[in-house]
């Protein structure tokens, strides 16, 4: 059996993200509306062809009205909000970092507060091997509530930018939060969260599937193969044509939300890994 092969040469990398005969595998798309199946098979991640640029669009334009800027200093306020309620010490991955992020957006994109919990849920069994269970349906269901009641493409759209922003902003604040251990105090923010997302990203890879015979590199790849993309460096947020256009906003979002947590003491020196092939994103992370 052929080992499935594994491109990590950035350049390589690119080229297979900018390449049309390369596209995400496939998701079902047999769900009920409103289930977790509908979502993976209606939002423009798992999307391709017409499909992926109508979709895209559909979250454009929902982030086109959103200020980077102000979601920064939204993150920095509720996290220190969040830091002065007397819980401490404080597990930041849990409490703040799957919290701030996703409330902010939903603010945003005027939705209603307490999503964050549904969201949760939904990301854990988001990608492709993820979770089929009841427990994920229904969470898609109370959010396609929350977002008008109707489950249609602009819902999935609005659904997926919160799902999307979640592990990844989760991942980033925490891995960030690791990194300005080794930097001195001086050292912006907006360096640590650069030299994070080039050594210790929280999307570590992606997948593509190509649809005719090619090469890629030293790589004789069939048509209908799986590729594995590894996105260390600058690549954590894509390229090309799917480059994620929320990229500016999850690193405001994640600059806001270290900033207020600058100087606080990381309580535990080792830190465990959540499981997954695509994303590193602390279990725990608790400071004081």
């Amino acid at each position: 059996m052929t080992t499935p092969a594994v491109i990590t040469a950035p350049d390589e990398v690119r080229a297979v993200l900018a390449d049309p005969a390369f596209v995400v595998p496939p998701v079902p798309n047999d769900g009920s509306p409103g289930g977790i199946v509908w979502l993976r098979s209606t939002v423009s991640r798992f999307s391709a062809n017409g499909d992926h640029e109508r979709r895209r669009s559909l979250v454009v334009d929902e982030l086109a009205d959103v200020d980077p800027a102000a979601l920064g200093q939204r993150a920095f306020e509720q996290t220190t909000v969040l830091l002065k309620s007397g819980y401490e010490p404080i597990d930041v991955i849990a409490k703040i970092a799957r919290v701030v992020p996703v409330e902010l957006l939903a603010e945003a994109l005027s939705l209603p507060a307490g999503m964050s919990e549904d969201v949760n849920t939904v990301a854990a069994a988001y990608h492709p091997r993820g979770d089929f269970s009841a427990t994920a349906d229904q969470a898609v269901a109370r959010l396609v509530k929350a977002c008008g009641g109707i489950a249609d493409e602009p819902t999935a759209a609005r659904i997926g930018l919160l799902v999307q922003a979640c592990d990844a902003t989760a991942g980033l604040v925490g891995n960030a939060l690791i990194a300005a251990k080794q930097q001195k105090p001086t050292t912006s923010v907006s360096v640590i969260l650069t030299e994070t997302l080039r050594l210790n990203p929280p999307v570590r890879a992606t997948r593509r599937q190509a649809t005719a015979d090619t090469r890629v590199g030293n790589f004789a790849i069939v048509a209908g193969e799986v590729v594995t993309l590894e996105l260390a460096g600058s690549l954590t947020f894509g390229d090309g044509p799917r480059k994620c256009p929320g990229s500016e906003h999850a690193f405001a979002i994640a600059g806001g939300v270290v900033e207020a947590l600058r100087g606080r003491q990381l309580v535990h020196d080792d830190v465990e890994y959540e499981p997954s092939a695509n994303l590193r994103v602390p279990a725990s992370l608790t400071v004081r």
